[in-house]
């Protein structure tokens, strides 16, 4: 029977729990939210990933790229698609249905990311705070939040997005679920669990599934009396509504598209089991790149080595304790890296899903060093590594006692795991050694362990958001680079619905695919060919030409001067090419052999502006330099080649005129622009509308 004090504890520890989680997505917001609606669409996963989203807000059940292809579409170019399965539809259907309420914008597909990042870090909190003590699971969910890997995914930029956003938050809440129900003994629980499970396997496939083998383990170590266990209820509960969840989708695409199905089923298993015949790009790693390089990867700032100690302290207290969380991270983390490690490819974000759960291993640890000297020399040992290995160069030979392998070709060559692990090595021993000499003594577990989790805390706390800062700041004005966020809109509202875009570029803005890019914001097949006027025609699709050069057709009206490419009508040739936009400030500037024709200013988001300047060349290639002498941040210079109006020095030599894009300081905020390597002046004009 429950005292009174008891009963009272109980909702008061429920109101902190709220407190706590609240300040957690508040938190959470403050460090991924912003610039979420940027414009730049990156390269691989994201530009497929929008590209598919905003076909599936045409055709809701039918992912595409090209709804309509004009040219026959190879289904093993999955980059250039007609049906689109190369992942799960789960984040596209969520983003069609953003797009519905808040508009045409790659914010409605980040949204996904956003929300998933947020429930992995309230799971990982709820995880860890029995084992660990709340301030603890706070710690390790805050620095989640702030991994600067974290952010870069939300955003969408190279290499990862969405799929791996979600599967983090499901993985997490689903092994979160599966431990309330287990420790409930309810079958119910087990059913929310497997709907999450489901749910993740509609975002990322199989890699969602693990929430399921931790289950199972789970139940087989509770009936050998190991530790708490579901009950075989939960167990097929949870496993039968991930399968209702799941299933129908996987039945009814394999129904409709049955040859599409088997090769994308081929390329994932392509993924696990090395098959020379299947193209899985440049990703083909050795067997310990999960815990060199994916680990590096997702735990930047925090060292390696410092997840793979902790992990092995956790198993550990798994055998020693016995408990139902511990034991099942354990499972989670530990299942995840080994098979992860057994596939022969091994992209940047793979290891994702399991990134929550190892970081709730961590703080799971952290809390014990205070009072576990070895553990605590394990950690500091661990933390102190990067530092060692800069000034301690001697520290390298661990690595060249490592055999050659090509199994361990990482660890030999990749600095920090081997020099960590002696580090740690040593500092266990030694800590073993004075603890035993000191027979124990109580205060050496304070001058120990709490400075180890007083380092922990730090990089945790200090170094993981510091850390992000920097790289966010380094990189938020990549994140408003768009050459075709502003024709693409104008050609959304100025088009017929069956319209082709020929884009006439040879050549990509850095880390962009344009022909995606374009193909999202105007909602309109583009391809990157010569136009074909009499196959759109036959096909019943109105043609037009995407360009930065001045091109003999009739202009679509709406493209605002400031933007990085221009639309025409190829159906309206003209005998010469046209003016000047409208909204473009006249210029007459010769700098080598360019002429700076005029400038045109627009919003580009994120406290920025995009300038276009229309040049013409006049001789061979050169660059052209802006200065912006802004009255708030000094001066800023932007050095634009040739090459950033997307064409070949030959096309541009011909054209009467053509766009150089950047992005820079407000323009209101400007005192005068200076072009070319001399600085001729150039007043500003008020931007246009």
């Amino acid at each position: 029977m429950s005292t009174p004090s008891a009963s009272r504890s109980a909702p008061s520890r429920t109101k902190l729990d709220v407190v706590l989680l609240a300040a957690l997505v508040i938190w959470g917001l403050a460090q991924l939210a912003p610039h979420l609606a940027h414009p730049a669409i990156y390269n691989w996963d994201e530009a497929m990933h929008q590209a598919a989203a905003r076909g599936t807000l045409d055709t809701f059940f039918t992912p595409h790229i090209y709804k309509d292809p004009l040219y026959p579409s190879d289904p093993r170019h999955w980059w250039a698609a007609h049906v689109w399965m190369h992942k799960p539809t789960g984040p596209f259907w969520f983003a069609a249905l953003m797009m519905r309420v808040i508009g045409v914008t790659p914010l409605a597909l980040r949204l996904a990311s956003l929300l998933g990042h947020l429930a992995a870090a309230v799971s990982l909190y709820l995880i860890a705070r029995r084992p660990a003590g709340r301030t603890w699971a706070m710690v390790g969910a805050a620095a989640f939040l702030a991994l600067p890997f974290g952010w870069q995914l939300v955003q969408g930029r190279f290499f990862g997005d969405v799929t791996d956003c979600t599967l983090a938050g499901c993985n997490a809440v689903a092994t979160a679920l599966l431990f309330h129900a287990t420790r409930e003994r309810s079958w119910r629980w087990g059913i929310v669990a497997g709907v999450v499970v489901g749910l993740g396997f509609l975002c990322k496939t199989g890699l969602a599934l693990t929430p399921l083998g931790v289950a199972v383990s789970l139940w087989v170590l509770g009936r050998l009396r190991f530790c708490e266990g579901p009950r075989l209820g939960t167990v097929v509960a949870m496993l039968a509504a991930a399968w209702m969840v799941a299933a129908p989708w996987s039945f009814y695409s394999a129904w409709k598209w049955p040859e599409l199905h088997a090769l994308e089923s081929r390329v994932t298993r392509a993924h696990l089991i090395d098959d020379p015949s299947v193209d899985v790009g440049p990703w083909r790693r050795p067997l310990d790149a999960i815990i060199n390089e994916i680990n590096t990867t997702s735990f930047q700032p925090i060292p390696g080595v410092v997840l793979l100690l902790a992990y092995c302290a956790l198993l550990v207290r798994a055998v020693r304790r016995r408990e139902l969380e511990v034991v099942g991270l354990s499972l989670w983390v530990g299942a995840t890296w080994f098979v992860l490690s057994l596939g022969a490819v091994k992209v940047p974000a793979i290891a994702w899903g399991a990134v929550p759960g190892a970081l709730a291993s961590l703080v799971i640890v952290g809390s014990e060093a205070r009072r576990q000297p070895v553990v605590a020399a394990l950690l500091t040992g661990g933390l102190a590594s990067p530092l060692a290995i800069r000034h301690l160069p001697v520290l390298t030979r661990a690595r060249e006692m490592i055999p050659v392998s090509p199994r361990l070709e990482q660890t030999r060559t990749w600095p920090g795991l081997a020099e960590g692990l002696m580090l740690a090595s040593a500092a266990m021993v030694l800590g073993l050694v004075i603890w035993r000499l000191s027979r124990k003594a109580p205060w050496l577990t304070a001058v120990v362990g709490i400075p180890a989790s007083a380092l922990l805390a730090w990089q945790l706390l200090i170094t993981v958001p510091v850390e992000k800062a920097r790289y966010q700041g380094a990189h938020a004005q990549e994140l408003y680079v768009s050459s075709s966020r502003e024709v693409g809109l104008a050609l959304a509202k100025a088009t017929p619905a069956r319209s082709v875009l020929f884009e006439a570029v040879e050549m990509d803005p850095p880390l962009t695919f344009e022909t995606l890019s374009l193909m999202f914001w105007s909602g309109r097949m583009a391809y990157r060919v010569p136009p074909d006027v009499p196959l759109a025609r036959s096909r019943g699709y109105h043609a037009y030409l995407v360009s930065p050069l001045a091109e003999p057709y009739a202009p679509v009206p709406g493209v605002p001067a400031h933007a990085a490419m221009r639309a025409y009508d190829l159906e309206e040739p003209r005998p010469t090419p046209p003016p000047l936009p409208e909204g473009v400030t006249p210029l007459s500037i010769r700098e080598g052999n360019l002429e700076v024709l005029g400038y045109a200013t627009g919003d580009a988001g994120g406290g920025q502006d995009r300038y276009a300047f229309y040049v013409r060349v006049l001789g061979p290639a050169q660059t052209l330099r802006v200065t912006f002498h802004s009255s708030q941040d000094g001066i800023e210079e932007r050095e634009l080649p040739l090459s950033a109006s997307l064409r070949h020095p030959p096309a541009l030599s011909s054209a009467s005129w053509f766009i150089l894009p950047t992005v820079g300081p407000r323009l209101s905020q400007l005192t005068h622009l200076e072009l070319g390597s001399v600085g001729q002046r150039v007043a500003v004009a008020p931007a246009a509308p």
